[in-house]
């Protein structure tokens, strides 16, 4: 018993047993920037407001890219049912290159991998869903762009 209260007491002054989880925390406030990495940018036309039929925004999708790396990235980032496990996505496709995927139950965001892309013209998309599957958000574009590296 004595030895489990020193080992609480330990934690707590180290500030560990009152602090969540870094993902956890961090995630309830995620930027595209955050979500892709160190030296990912927005870029012109990479962002779309994730919607439903109706119009609805459940979030929003960016595409991302890193010039010393010419990699792509996509982070959708929800805005409603943040924190509840939802279907949400991100894909990416660069012609004449790879495409990635990540479909999970998310808390509050999905993110590609880092495709290569300089000078390619990619496709992205990105989406979420109510916690019962039945109304699902999408944004993204579904045409060639981002040609320029």
């Amino acid at each position: 018993m004595l030895k489990r209260t020193v080992i609480a007491a330990t934690l707590v002054a180290a500030g560990i047993a009152a602090t969540p989880a870094p993902a956890y925390a961090a995630s309830a406030t995620q930027s595209p920037e955050r979500v892709c990495g160190p030296g990912f940018h927005r870029v012109k036309d990479g962002h779309r407001s994730m919607k439903t039929r109706d119009g609805a925004v459940f979030g929003h999708v960016y595409l991302m890219f890193n010039k010393r790396s010419g990699k792509n990235c996509v982070a959708a980032i929800k805005t409603a049912f943040r924190g509840v496990r939802t279907n949400t996505g991100a894909a990416l496709a660069v012609r004449g290159g790879g495409k990635s995927l990540d479909v999970q139950k998310y808390r509050y965001y999905a993110e590609t991998g880092h495709l290569s892309g300089a000078w390619k013209c990619v496709k992205y998309s990105g989406w979420t869903s109510d916690p019962d599957n039945r109304v699902e958000a999408w944004g993204g574009r579904n045409s060639w762009g981002n040609c320029a590296g």
